[in-house]
């Protein structure tokens, strides 16, 4: 499918969007200041659980598994996206970070792998579309954790989106080999998935590069989640609206972020 906006005299083209995005997914994200506001909570977590192996399910482009790492930790990040991965081996490059290409549905066969922590960031929980995929999944991180590890989740609030039906992100601006590129994040609401899409514009000599890339999504909701860990066999489940530990509220809440701990015997 080809579209074709007004004023915008190049091609737009479909594509899957983490490998279309792949080094160009970091001009989302001001990395720098993300990860110094994501510090403490996360040194808090990992030390209070003896953190020394840490899976991260869907690493992205590994800034994360880049700042675990460097505290020590030995990261297995795994994505299903070859770009992504292909980005996060320069960001991890020299650090102790294995990095492999799986997915949601990968992690039964890691079978003979034990972690005291797992990390789901970034958004990543969404992209199981099903609610027996997002159980599988839940299933699949406390079966790869020892007794006593603990789970982070991550996404946007998605209660909140549902309330107000705001379908636009805060529009990104950043440089990609060379090139300025302004990158637009927004829904389509649908009666059970959504559709995400990131619309990317590229400055080129000729004008604007128009580019359409869409991933589905399942919403995740605060109160959801809690049950669907609990009925996954965690406990000690939480959920906050931030790194700065308050109490996650539907209303106002920047994000969900959940923690919970597999049973210790």
């Amino acid at each position: 499918m080809a579209l074709r906006l007004p004023g915008y005299p190049a091609a737009c083209h479909m594509m899957d969007l983490y490998d279309q995005l792949g080094a160009g997914y970091d001009v989302i994200i001001h990395w720098e200041r993300r990860l110094a506001r994501e510090t403490p909570f996360y040194q808090e977590v990992f030390a209070r659980h003896h953190v020394h192996r840490l899976l991260d399910v869907g690493c992205g482009t590994g800034w994360h598994a880049r700042l675990f790492a460097s505290w020590g930790i030995h990261v297995v990040g795994i994505d299903p996206s070859a770009a992504m991965l292909e980005t996060a081996r320069e960001v991890t490059q020299g650090l102790p970070v294995e990095l492999r290409q799986a997915g949601f549905e990968d992690l039964a066969g890691m079978d003979a792998e034990a972690f005291e922590a797992v990390v789901c960031i970034g958004n990543t929980l969404p992209h199981a579309v099903t609610v027996e995929a997002r159980m599988q999944a839940l299933r699949g991180f406390l079966g790869r954790l020892r007794p006593g590890g603990v789970c982070v989740i991550q996404t946007l609030n998605y209660d909140q989106f549902a309330a107000t039906r705001e379908r636009f992100q805060p529009l990104a601006h950043g440089t990609v080999d060379g090139r300025e590129q302004l990158l637009l994040r927004m829904f389509d609401f649908g009666p059970d998935t959504w559709q995400f899409n990131i619309l990317r514009f590229t400055r080129t000599d000729s004008g604007w590069q128009f580019e359409h890339s869409e991933a589905p999504h399942l919403p995740v909701f605060g109160a959801d989640l809690q049950r669907q860990l609990q009925d996954a066999g965690f406990t000690d489940v939480r959920l906050l609206g931030g790194f700065d530990r308050t109490p996650f509220d539907p209303a106002t809440a920047d994000m969900l972020l959940a923690t919970a701990t597999k049973p210790a015997g």
